[in-house]
């Protein structure tokens, strides 16, 4: 998992660093991974290419969202386990919980990005 390779590298990194650091100084810690949860609407789904891109939206009734690739994402159905990709619960009108973070491209640093990291497949919301 590419995910996987980078997290390991960055923790490797982070070592060496501390390991080659000067002993009087004191390394700060790493941030935690800032992630933000939005409840909403799959209103487009799009499994093309090899990609799952989706239209989320807050309204179900909406013809178009805000565009997230969810095809790294790990998901789940409510509150059962965590399952690797590809997403296979997703529909147009499904009711989903997305954890999203900002994140930057290696090759564009600087330029951060909103990521889908966990995407959770939700029961209908009762009206």
């Amino acid at each position: 998992m590419p995910r996987l390779r980078l997290i390991l590298a960055l923790v490797v990194t982070a070592l060496l660093a501390v390991a080659c650091g000067d002993e009087t100084e004191e390394v700060a810690p790493a941030s935690d991974l800032a992630i933000e949860r939005q409840v909403g609407y799959a209103v487009v789904v799009d499994q093309t290419g090899g990609r799952t891109l989706i239209g989320f939206s807050t309204d179900r009734n909406a013809t178009s969202g805000d565009s997230y690739d969810v095809s790294q994402a790990v998901w789940r159905v409510e509150t059962g386990p965590w399952n690797e990709p590809p997403v296979t619960c997703l529909a147009v009108g499904k009711r989903l919980e997305l954890g999203i973070s900002k994140v930057q491209n290696a090759s564009q640093p600087g330029l951060l990005k909103s990521r889908v990291i966990w995407l959770s497949c939700l029961a209908p919301a009762d009206e």
